[in-house]
């Protein structure tokens, strides 16, 4: 059409703004779309087709499975399309119309999306079952033996980047306690955080539902017994998008299940 959409001075891209008018525009038309897959596959009374959920790859393999499995039993003849990505990445795919649901972590935009509390994951300590047992007592309301968070003082811990959210909450942890750690090695998924720590690398700060990914007695597990944030995991959709018979029946499986 001989219209610049980006505008490539001083080393940056930028839209023009012929390039936000095409951008928005396309957006209207992802809508369309979407709205119109969303008739066909009501027209199809579930019978045939599938649906895209967004999740961390962690959850991507921890339950994805179980919700996978127990939607096929509804309707043998769909199929779930499974996209990985970290929790920015969803909540920029699902503003632009990528994912039927995703499920994520709170807090997200309440202005431009819905969700349903699926489970809250408590923040555990992951130590190898080789290291020696940490001194740790009952606590009401949690689910291991907790210990103390001073406790943590110079031992070695398998660590996230800097800009993932159990990172900030273990320098937090340690910060508010006054206890410095030392790092044994810097990973980026928490596959491979609890890996590290089922080969004896270090302990770990993790969040409930890792069990999932270890064998009976290969880890040791504990508590905290102060307070630390929970991990709130939502259901989410695009707020103002009616969602499919199917995108429901969807949702409802993944409520349904007891995480």
């Amino acid at each position: 059409m001989g219209t610049e959409l980006f505008n490539r001075s001083g080393g940056d891209v930028r839209l023009t703004d012929a390039g936000k008018i095409y951008l928005d525009v396309g957006r209207q038309i992802l809508e369309l779309e979407h709205r119109m897959e969303t008739d066909f596959s009501d027209l199809a009374a579930l019978k045939k087709g599938s649906l895209v959920i967004g999740a961390a790859p962690y959850r991507a393999a921890g339950m994805m499975p179980a919700v996978a499995r127990a939607f096929q039993q509804r309707h043998p003849g769909m199929h779930l399309e499974i996209r990985e990505a970290t929790t920015w990445e969803l909540a920029e795919g699902m503003e632009h119309g990528e994912y039927d649901l995703a499920v994520t972590l709170l807090p997200v935009d309440e202005r431009l999306f819905s969700y349903e509390k699926v489970m809250e994951e408590e923040l555990i300590l992951a130590v190898p079952a080789s290291f020696a047992p940490l001194e740790a007592e009952n606590v009401p309301g949690r689910r291991y033996p907790a210990i103390r968070t001073e406790l943590l003082a110079g031992q070695r811990m398998v660590m996230l980047t800097r800009t993932q959210f159990m990172q900030r909450q273990l320098e937090q942890l340690t910060g508010d306690a006054g206890v410095q750690v030392g790092t044994a090695a810097v990973v980026k998924s928490l596959e491979a955080q609890i890996a590290m720590v089922r080969a004896g690398v270090g302990m770990a700060l993790v969040p409930t539902g890792i069990e999932r990914f270890c064998a009976p007695g290969e880890v040791k597990f504990y508590s905290f017994a102060g307070e630390l944030p929970k991990r709130q995991v939502v259901v989410l959709w695009r707020k103002g998008r009616e969602l499919s018979a199917a995108a429901r029946e969807l949702r409802d499986v993944i409520l349904s299940i007891q995480w």
